[in-house]
């Protein structure tokens, strides 16, 4: 087989993928996943290190 056997699906299957992942980001439900990953820069610098600057060990 060659690529004109599959370019035109290969073609719906990538626009498709693309229509999913547009909609996945734009869930409602996502909504609040997003806008902690947004507010990571600004987290505590200090989050999982000892006061010494060492990384804690549980």
């Amino acid at each position: 087989m060659t690529y004109e056997t599959y370019g035109p699906y290969i073609v719906v299957l990538m626009l498709l993928t693309f229509i999913g992942l547009f909609i996945w980001v734009l869930s409602p439900k996502r909504t609040e996943g997003f806008n902690e990953a947004a507010n990571l820069p600004f987290a505590d610098e200090n989050n999982g290190l000892n006061p010494d600057g060492d990384i804690k060990h549980d």
